[in-house]
């Protein structure tokens, strides 16, 4: 035994005034009386009884001796080693993954009741308030990443704060990052106990590997608990098999055979060991457009694909008509994004392949003009296409030039003023193409074998050029990329040619517009719970101007903002830094709007009443979805049944819940009531 407050034994020293005080005789004062016969019979009961009076008094001696005792030692508060050693490290994960939005017990009257992380923080709560004086905890939340609430500590209120400051989210289960950061804690420690509270319905083959070999070894030899000290591993399942039905994909891309369109691949399955009827609901911008019954055996899952959306820009619901344990997979989300023209500026004498192909598609607003007007007032456009024409100069932009003439008269000055780095040579006979890049975004379905070529030149490209197609003599196509400009580079005439009677010609003139737009083929605005938004600007993002609202950084430097309004109307102010704004805070499943940090969003029935308001629409809209059919599926896994741990095993209660010093106070306060009723109650008869 040792003690905390070594210095308070000397309070021990108290003992001798109150020996003093006991063994002081007072003096006796001399009064006259007018008899003494009374006196000398109370004299003679008071002979009979003074062995017992001195037995008392020295009782009594005794008693405060032992009071002042308990005293001093609570005050130094003793530590015992065996109670020491008993000390337990626990560390507490609780899963707050999207499962565990899950009802405790379905109720239909009652979707809403109390879920599964209810209970779960209910019962971690009853574990603090069940902890000796001498345990510590730290408290870990995960969902699919682990999130250290609070280190070690036994302050109680510092553990119920951390406990319920855990919130739901719409986040995949994965158990394996935080059983790996607990069982790297525990070796750090003497004593610990690794408690784990979930549904437990999405467990690695890893992680149920490590629990086995935790729990089935038996009690180890000396020489193996001096080598290899595993922790004690407690698995307390939150909740029971539930029936759910969910939606585990909803996405929407932009049509392959008409730009203009939209499709929507929608699937649901039934996590279920019952049949199940239910419909599905669509609403856009919150208004209902359609329903579609579904019947799903046990576990069947049912996909389909709705196209031909008569309208654009705004937000795809998709709402499942059932009543099921988890609430939060029968909604998902998506975004409608709007048709967005191109604008295209062609500068040509006269090339009818090249305006028909580019007329035809409704996503272009083309705009047609012959060299000697484009010389003499220039436009600008997303994308310039040059047949048959070279201009003096070209700027930052998109360029695509075909079959430009070699000019006689250009100096080496001139050709780095105008960024027309290329070296057109002699004109070829009749070139074959003999290999190009077929996985280029330019050249994705494409075949030009056996194209026929009246009229091409060898051209030597700048350096820093990519060659996308050659001949035996030289490259026909290539791209040029700098910071601000895309060039493409086409060495062939095209009227004196057999490509515009292909089917590649019109595939590469669009690949080629949407390649310049940063348009990979179907571009896409849907995330999973828990990804990081990325928001990347183009350059011609406007700058800061005086008016605009920025925010003053600590160095004093201007700084741009956006406002992310997200499920439940919250809100956020994120920075943008160079040119990109990343967004972590998606652990809810919904939209999630971008607009400017001064502006506010306004619904479309309050807009009719505000029309004198002015209002922004979103720069960007996300669809975040939970996407999962491992979450759907609520059931606990088959092999942890087994390794389950009742709570009340750790909730128990301890005989040494509280430091010995508590004790020793209680104790000496009981000795107080004793004496005081012994000696200072007096009995009026």
């Amino acid at each position: 035994m040792n003690f905390l407050s070594p210095t308070s034994l000397f309070l021990f020293g108290l003992a001798i005034p109150i020996i003093a005080l006991y063994i002081l005789k007072l003096r006796r004062r001399r009064e006259p009386v007018s008899t003494l016969m009374f006196w000398e019979q109370l004299f003679k009961e008071r002979q009979t009884t003074s062995l017992f009076q001195r037995l008392k008094h020295l009782l009594s001696l005794l008693l405060q001796l032992l009071f002042l005792a308990l005293l001093v030692l609570a005050i130094a508060r003793p530590q015992f080693a065996f109670i020491t050693k008993s000390a337990r490290q626990l560390i507490l994960i609780i899963d707050n993954s999207a499962s565990m939005n899950a009802a405790l017990k379905l109720d239909p009257d009652n979707p809403s009741s109390e879920t599964r992380l209810d209970s779960t923080k209910e019962q971690a709560l009853q574990l603090v308030q069940g902890l000796r004086f001498m345990d510590e905890m730290t408290v870990i939340s995960n969902h699919k990443q682990p999130t250290i609430r609070t280190p070690f500590t036994s302050h109680q209120k510092t553990l119920r704060e951390a406990i319920e400051s855990i919130d739901p989210t719409d986040i995949r289960t994965d158990l394996k990052p935080a059983v790996d950061l607990a069982y790297t804690i525990a070796e750090t420690k003497p004593n610990p106990e690794i408690v784990i509270m979930s549904d437990f319905h999405a467990v690695s083959e890893k992680t149920i590997t490590l629990f086995q070999d935790t729990q089935s070894e038996s009690q180890p030899s000396e020489e193996e608990q001096e080598s290899v000290e595993k922790p004690k591993l407690h698995l307390i399942r939150i909740g029971e098999d539930n029936d759910n039905v969910g939606i585990t994909q909803f996405r929407v891309r932009k049509s392959i055979v008409n730009v203009f369109d939209y499709e929507t691949l929608l699937t649901v399955v039934n996590a279920s060991d019952e049949e199940k009827k239910c419909s599905v609901e669509l609403y856009f911008n919150d208004s209902l457009f359609d329903v579609r019954p579904y019947t799903l055996a046990p576990g069947e899952k049912k996909s389909e694909i709705f196209s031909n959306f008569a309208f654009e820009g705004g937000e795809l619901k998709a709402v499942l008509d059932t009543t099921d344990a988890l609430l939060s997979d029968n909604v998902a989300y998506a975004t409608l994004p709007k048709r967005k023209q191109i604008s295209v500026l062609l500068v040509t004498e006269e090339n009818p392949f090249l305006e028909k192909v580019l007329s035809v598609d409704e996503e272009l607003n083309l705009n047609v003009m012959n060299p000697s007007e484009y010389e003499s007032s220039p436009k600008t456009a997303q994308v310039v296409i040059f047949d048959r024409y070279s201009p003096t100069n070209i700027g930052d932009g998109n360029f695509m030039f075909i079959y430009p003439p070699k000019s006689e008269n250009t100096t080496e000055e001139d050709v780095q003023d105008t960024a027309l780095t290329w070296d057109i040579g002699e004109a070829l006979d009749t070139p074959i193409i003999t290999d190009w890049e077929r996985t280029h975004p330019i050249l994705q379905h494409v075949h030009l074998e056996n194209v026929l070529i009246g009229e091409a030149y060898q051209i030597t490209p700048p350096s820093t050029a990519q060659i996308l197609a050659r001949s035996f003599e030289s490259p026909v196509l290539f791209i040029d990329v700098a910071q601000n400009r895309k060039v493409v580079f086409v060495a062939i005439n095209i009227l004196q040619s057999d490509l515009p009677l292909r089917i590649a010609f019109p595939v590469i003139i669009a690949n080629t517009i949407q390649w310049f737009q940063h348009d990979q083929g179907i571009q896409e605005y849907h995330l999973q719970t828990g990804e990081v938004l990325r928001y990347k600007f183009d350059s011609d993002y406007p700058t800061i101007t005086e008016t605009e609202q920025v925010e003053e950084s600590p160095t004093g430097n201007s700084q741009q903002t956006l406002m992310i309004t997200g499920p439940g109307d919250k809100s956020w102010e994120i920075p943008i830094e160079n040119d990109e704004m990343l967004f972590d805070h998606t652990q809810q499943a919904g939209f999630y709007k971008v607009t400017d940090s001064d502006t506010t969003i306004i619904s479309d029935a309050d807009e009719q009443n505000t029309n004198e308001e002015e209002t922004e629409e979103p720069k960007q809209l996300w669809a975040v979805n939970i996407a999962s059919e491992t979450e759907s599926h609520i059931g606990i896994t088959d092999e942890i049944e087994d390794m389950l741990t009742d709570s009340e095993v750790l909730i128990g209660s301890s005989f040494f819940r509280y430091p010995p010093w508590i004790y020793l106070i209680l104790l000496a306060v009981g000795l107080t009531v004793v004496e005081w009723f012994l000696y200072q109650r007096r009995r009026i008869e």
